[in-house]
């Protein structure tokens, strides 16, 4: 039994809900995935408590100071030792059964460890009393030291967490793909269900590794040379190349911008390869695979330089020519994601679906992502971004991005659940949690996007102001159907049944 698979054992609840299953020969492939999954929902549980809280410190008349604490730690939670986490795990998994490589080794294992002690850290400085964005705009953390709002030893301890997480982003996860990709050798065994490079399936994820390889490297250069600084290795007279807001806010935009569309590429390519397998009369095809890598290749040209977008407020510093790039590259996304949805749709209506629990969380997951795709066009529009960007409608956005390939990579779940653990899941639960956290999931992203419509800044700790608490009723509201859907989740993973030798088994791909 490897040290992966022991230690997801010996975690109290979460451990048993994700204990791998005992046969030796895929431990390999399961083991550190297993525990990533594991670490992803023990995160989310956090973040799902810290959301609730958001609107009920409006309601109570709490003090500020805990909004920000919550909105922050929510925020850190929900991102990446969850959201990019989950996407990790199960990412590997999939992809390590299609290529027949192991996800084992010091690679998976540091990058196991660098994003749940980065995030530990991270919310270590958020107790301090650390409150930044996710957008964190240098000098901004700093100047909230020089103001008393935070101390530099807890600026320190939260950037550090960041590196750990940047680390674990930018480098070790796509590391690891590329290397099973590309140089690792093929392990028959290990083979579920055999994919190439060229398949849809996996082009995405080959994609999105370059992609955060490439598009976080500028970032992480910037962020190292900022934190030895701190540290008082370097000093802060050597590298004002980094600590120049300028800098630091164009390398910062380039990567979390794409680190969301790279994410959107991964997922997309997920869905090309679960779909095919839930399709009615049995062909396991898509309509077209020349389409769907088409959709793939538009969405990874398109969404490189998107990010320009985001400088609505740059001008003259920034040509204006750019931003409109920016805009009119968002605009391009949206023809890819057109392909996608017309090769998913013709999918279906070629071959019919047994609708069960994994592919229709992957499909309304999906749904969710190009509705909140309309709103980011919205949004990156130039004439409305002066409107929307800083208001909840942008913090809607990014949320409706992140419960969305969520709700997608879940539903991926659901399908290897069986392979990882040799169990097997509730159909009927399995069903409710669709529908629980679908209602959720669309109710909070129009409610954050009504409230920004409304002109409700994002990170306000005054919701009763201008009539904005309705908003913050229908949040709460539609955030405990999303509690409740996690719920059933969590029972369904709980009361999963071990699979019988002949009458159930576990799917092979």
């Amino acid at each position: 039994m490897s040290y992966a698979t022991s230690m997801v054992a010996a975690v109290p609840v979460f451990g048993r809900m994700f204990k791998v299953e005992s046969e030796a020969e895929l431990e390999d492939i399961n083991a550190w995935p297993a525990a990533m999954i594991m670490a992803s929902f023990i995160w989310f549980f956090a973040a799902v408590l810290l959301g609730i809280s958001l609107p009920l410190t409006q309601m109570l008349g709490l003090d500020a100071s805990l909004f920000y604490t919550a909105i922050t730690g929510h925020g850190a939670a929900m991102a990446f030792p969850f959201v990019f986490q989950l996407m990790m795990g199960v990412g590997l998994h999939r992809a390590a059964g299609c290529v027949g490589k192991p996800v084992s080794g010091w690679i998976p294992a540091t990058a196991f460890w660098m994003m749940n002690i980065g995030a530990l850290l991270f919310t270590i400085a958020i107790l301090m009393g650390l409150k930044i964005s996710y957008a964190v705009m240098y000098p901004l953390p700093v100047v909230g030291v020089e103001t008393g709002q935070w101390s530099m030893t807890s600026l320190i301890i939260g950037f550090t967490g960041i590196a750990g997480i940047l680390v674990t982003v930018i480098v070790l996860f796509p590391v690891q793909v590329i290397k099973m990709f590309f140089f690792d050798k093929e392990r028959e065994e290990l083979v579920l269900h055999r994919r190439k490079l060229s398949d849809p399936g996996m082009l995405g994820m080959a994609m999105a590794a370059f992609v955060l390889l490439i598009m976080g490297s500028p970032l992480l250069i910037v962020a190292s040379a900022v934190l030895l600084g701190l540290y008082g290795i370097l000093p802060f007279a050597w590298i004002p190349w980094a600590t120049d807001p300028m800098v630091f806010q164009f390398v910062f935009y380039i990567f979390a911008h794409n680190l969301m569309e790279a994410m959107a590429i991964m997922i997309v390519s997920a869905v090309y390869a679960t779909l095919p397998l839930y399709l009615a009369d049995g062909t396991r095809q898509l309509y077209s695979n020349k389409l769907a890598n088409l959709a793939l290749w538009i969405l990874l040209v398109t969404s490189v330089t998107s990010f320009f977008h985001h400088f609505y407020t740059m001008f003259p510093a920034l040509p204006s020519a750019l931003s409109y790039h920016g805009n009119i590259m968002s605009w391009g996304t949206g023809v890819g994601a057109a392909i996608t949805i017309f090769t998913i749709t013709m999918t279906i209506v070629k071959h019919g679906l047994r609708a069960e629990a994994g592919v229709m969380a992957v499909l309304m997951g999906f749904t969710l992502y190009i509705l909140d795709g309309v709103s980011a066009i919205i949004t990156s529009t130039v004439a409305w971004s002066y409107q929307l960007h800083g208001t909840m409608w942008q913090a809607g956005h990014t949320m409706a991005v992140l419960i969305a390939v969520a709700m997608m990579w879940m539903g991926v779940l659901l399908h290897h659940y069986p392979v990882i653990t040799g169990r097997v899941l509730d159909k009927t639960r399995g069903m409710w949690f669709v529908i629980l956290y679908t209602v959720g999931a669309m109710g909070l992203a129009y409610s954050f996007l009504a409230a920004g419509a409304a002109g409700m800044p994002r990170r306000f700790a005054s919701w009763d102001q201008e009539g904005w608490m309705i908003y913050g009723y229908l949040i709460l509201f539609f955030g405990l159907c999303m509690t409740l859907s996690m719920l059933i989740f969590f029972i369904d993973v709980s009361k999963a049944r071990r699979i019988n030798t002949g009458a159930e088994a576990a799917p092979a791909e």
